[in-house]
């Protein structure tokens, strides 16, 4: 390509309906970034489709590896590869890293492999275990890439307005009900929601103790795509009038959110926003900053929760010992990079 690549960007669920517009809108703006995307399964059709996409565009780095959020261990395992070829300059430093990949529920499911509600783990802890166990990555870069430095961007939703962090800390009345019960749209919201609240609050808190307790230079934005038409390969159980009611109205939302805004956009519209973020110069006061497609905000102007110091501190600590946790059951070498309170 006759210059050198520059970062590298991951982008869970990369061949998703929004992860593989994101991949194509960085490719057609950012020539000299790895493009490495991740899927449950790269060899479906989907995933080679989309190489194929990029390579239109024009000479492009890209890769497609299996991770599925839903196995702590399959997260230990990517993130200890990452690093490692990193270390070797394989692939350059983490320049950005995407939580965009997602799932949710309108049934009562089997826990994870490792124990946990499927909705929770996918959306909340395996994004958190994600960015703290590639924190080696990121500092291979020094936190100062050229365009804005390291960055955490995780996709996030109007339905978190509604959450609650409390919402998974107890057993739920579906936990006593037998699996493939279906919930109600009601309930289902509430629990997607909360899991995305969680995530978002939990990699603010991270990115507060980064700032406060290491020399890691990560900012971390949340991103409200709004509804999105097409397929999504995450999503189980959703009954008809839930499926056309996503394809007609924008539903649950923060109270910030533009009225002048298409209620249902194409997944490219918010992939384009989302690019532009990613490689966006870092500001002076490196406030915290949450994005509803091009809006920018404040972000504790929207998660109210970010005002709560001792609340945030509480869902820190917590994550930080499930993550570490799940790491007791693999090798003591996929430990995530230990974290200084």
């Amino acid at each position: 390509m006759g210059r050198s690549l520059k970062g590298t960007v991951i982008i869970t669920g990369g061949n998703g309906s929004l992860g593989s517009e994101i991949a194509i809108a960085i490719a057609k703006t950012q020539p000299f970034t790895h493009l490495l995307l991740t899927a449950r399964d790269p060899s479906q059709p989907d995933a080679r489709d989309l190489t194929e996409r990029i390579r239109l565009i024009g000479p492009r780095s890209i890769e497609i590896l299996r991770l599925d959020l839903a196995d702590l261990q399959s997260v230990h395992t990517f993130a200890l590869q990452t690093i490692e070829r990193v270390r070797t300059k394989e692939i350059p430093p983490i320049h950005t890293l995407i939580h965009s990949a997602a799932t949710a529920s309108y049934t009562v499911d089997e826990p994870t492999v490792d124990g946990y509600d499927p909705v929770y783990q996918t959306n909340c802890m395996a994004p958190f275990l994600l960015t703290v166990s590639l924190l080696e990555a990121f500092r291979a870069g020094g936190g100062t890439a050229a365009d804005g430095g390291a960055k955490v961007i995780y996709v996030g939703c109007a339905e978190a307005s509604n959450g609650r962090l409390d919402y998974f800390d107890h057993d739920r009345e579906e936990s006593s009900r037998s699996v493939g019960t279906v919930l109600s749209k009601k309930e289902a919201s509430l629990r997607f929601g909360s899991s995305k609240l969680l995530a978002s609050v939990a990699l603010y808190a991270l990115r507060r103790s980064l700032a406060s307790t290491t020399n890691i230079s990560l900012d971390v934005f949340t991103m409200d795509p709004g509804v999105m038409v097409g397929d999504s390969h995450l999503r189980t159980g959703t009954p008809l009038s839930v499926k056309v009611a996503q394809q007609t109205r924008s539903g649950l939302g923060p109270i910030l959110r533009m009225m002048s805004r298409s209620a249902v956009n194409k997944a490219s519209v918010p992939a384009k926003a989302i690019a532009k973020v990613a490689f966006r110069q870092a500001s002076v006061e490196q406030a915290e900053r949450y994005f509803i497609l091009d809006d920018e905000y404040e972000a504790a102007s929207v998660l109210r929760t970010l005002h709560e110091g001792a609340a945030m501190e509480r869902l820190l600590l917590r994550m930080m010992q499930q993550t570490d946790g799940s790491a007791k059951n693999s090798p003591a070498s996929m430990s995530p990079t230990p974290m200084v309170f």
